[in-house]
């Protein structure tokens, strides 16, 4: 029996980039234009005194200030000859002794992506072999319902689709554009062997049991039908034509993801419109392996992060967005799963201080408790930033205007030396505390940060002020770009382990707890209505090392 799986299809421009620490000579300028400035506060460096100190040939030398010049850490002097000095931001690098990357930035080929309308899956294109309505034939075939109605995708989780050659990364994701609203996948469905051929694998937890669910009620109502209507055979008649153009015509060729052509049956060929169409319609789907030599594998969604700690309980939380709020240097956000003026209140004096240093602070969360409205927190918030640092308060605090309905426990901050950290689970930061005691991971490193980045900015998406998401996906850029630094060097992580985020309806991917050698450790919310139908929700799945683990 076939199964329609409704879809659409968008489009997503993205940006990729691949760079290099600088190298040792790019340094040694920079150390050496600082030292002359040391010198000739007035005069600075120029391009014959270089030369001169590490005797090389101009060519170098020109190739190295344009590379700092770049980067925004050398500033060009006018005069009878061109003088370099340093720039407040490369007086920063060149006390701290780090390198940024030196990167380039190109446009890829626009990626599409299909999203499955019944449980919120995504995949790329070539992993999912789509046909159009007239091709699909709702009106034979059973389909699974059409839940999700929103055409805003989540970055954090179109990320992990992108395409990019080897040491490269994802920079920037437009938003993606919708090009095919309504298309469908078919699928084969075996009920006496509960098998499914078609799906692909990664969707197969979400949606298995919702289309053998389908194909049974169709599969009862046939059999119903057929006892009250006997078939044309039984009362000595010919059996009617029904159209299967592609098994007619021999055709054999294996279709594309966006078009299969040639099967659009005559309207006179057909008998019944409550008879189901035939696999030789779809003859893709009698191949061993429908959608390619490993086509339906899940891609490898792991990246490297640091785990620092388990988070269990009211007081260890509490210590924790204490200690992140005195120690951050420029970002804090704070996502919580409910949100009471009162909890938000205990937090006022903390958020207060960081504000005051010029610490950004963003304030999302997923639902109002009891007695607080979304304007209570807008209120509330306004005067900690007005009191903290007046008219640029509005600024440095932002506060979502809605719910986002996300079940996320989200704590990020820059913690030691300026590193991003983040604290992943279920605790309610600024609600009231759950009946079940709240547990969370608290992780780093940059690529793992980079992943989160772009979910608070997704978080952002849905609270009624998305343009704050901006700054987020900033952060995730420089975090990228720490990572390449990284990689390029070879440097290491301390306490590596292997993670995954897990945002929104991916959770329907993984069961909570143990999935094999990693352990998931989130909030989410399922929605049944509305605009945010699915599960709203981040989570971390830790898998190595394998001995961790959390009763």
């Amino acid at each position: 029996m076939i199964v329609l799986v409704p879809v659409s299809m968008f489009s997503v421009n993205f940006s990729v980039a691949r760079g290099r620490p600088y190298s040792r000579l790019e340094r040694r300028v920079l150390e050496e234009i600082a030292a002359q400035a040391g010198v000739a506060p007035h005069q600075g460096a120029t391009l014959t005194s270089l030369c001169d100190t590490f005797r090389v040939h101009e060519r170098l030398m020109v190739e190295a200030v344009v590379t700092l010049v770049g980067a925004g850490w050398v500033a060009v002097t006018s005069g009878r000859e061109a003088t370099f000095v340093l720039t407040d931001e490369g007086q920063q690098a060149c006390s701290s002794g780090k390198d940024p990357a030196s990167v380039v930035v190109a446009p890829a080929p626009p990626c599409t992506v299909v999203f499955d309308r019944t449980a919120g899956q995504l995949a790329r294109r070539g992993e999912v072999l789509t046909v159009s309505k007239q091709e699909a034939r709702p009106d034979l075939n059973p389909s699974t319902p059409r839940r999700i109605l929103r055409n805003a995708l989540d970055e954090s989780q179109i990320q992990k689709l992108l395409p990019r050659a080897s040491g490269e990364w994802v920079r920037s994701i437009g938003r993606p554009r919708l090009v095919t609203f309504s298309r469908y996948l078919p699928v084969r469905v075996d009920l006496a062997d509960r098998a499914i051929t078609g799906l692909p694998r990664s969707w197969h937890q979400a949606l298995s049991a919702e289309i053998l669910a389908v194909a049974q009620a169709r599969q009862e109502d046939l059999e119903a039908a057929s006892s009250l209507h006997p078939t044309p055979q039984a009362a000595g008649k010919e059996p009617p034509l029904v159209s299967a153009p592609l098994a007619a015509t021999g055709q054999t060729h294996r279709p594309t993801p966006l078009s299969i052509a040639g099967r659009k049956p005559p309207a006179s060929r057909v008998w019944a419109p409550t008879l189901p169409q035939t696999d030789a319609s779809f003859p893709w789907l009698n191949e061993a392996d429908p959608l390619g030599s490993g086509g339906d594998g899940a891609s490898e969604q792991s990246v490297k992060a640091v785990l620092f700690s388990e988070v269990s309980g009211e007081e260890s939380h509490q210590l924790l967005i204490t200690e992140a709020l005195a120690t951050a240097v420029k970002h804090v956000l704070i996502a919580s799963p409910t949100v009471n003026v009162d909890s938000l209140s205990k937090l006022g004096g903390a958020i207060q201080d960081a504000v005051s240093r010029g610490v950004r602070v963003d304030v999302l969360y997923g639902d109002t408790d009891e007695g607080t409205t979304p304007q209570d927190v807008v209120n509330l918030l306004n005067r900690i930033g007005y009191h903290a640092a007046q008219r640029l308060g509005r600024d440095l605090v932002r506060p979502a205007k809605e719910p986002t309905g996300s079940g996320a426990g989200l704590l990020i901050f820059d913690g030691k030396d300026s590193g991003l950290e983040a604290v992943i689970g279920d605790y309610a930061w600024a609600g009231s505390p759950a009946s079940t005691q709240a547990r969370s991971v608290h992780v780093g490193g940059t690529e793992f940060m980079a992943q989160v980045a772009r979910a608070a900015a997704g978080l952002w998406m849905w609270s009624g002020d998305p343009d704050s998401a901006d700054r987020w996906r900033r952060v995730a850029d420089r975090c990228q770009d720490n990572t390449a630094v990284a990689a390029a060097r070879g440097d290491s992580l301390k306490d590596q382990v292997v993670a995954e985020l897990i945002v929104d309806d991916e959770h329907a991917q993984v069961s909570r707890g143990a999935e094999g050698s990693g352990l998931r450790i989130g909030g989410t919310c399922r929605h049944e209505d509305g605009s945010a139908v699915g599960i709203r929700g981040i989570s971390a799945v830790i898998r190595r090392p394998e001995a961790l683990a959390i009763p």
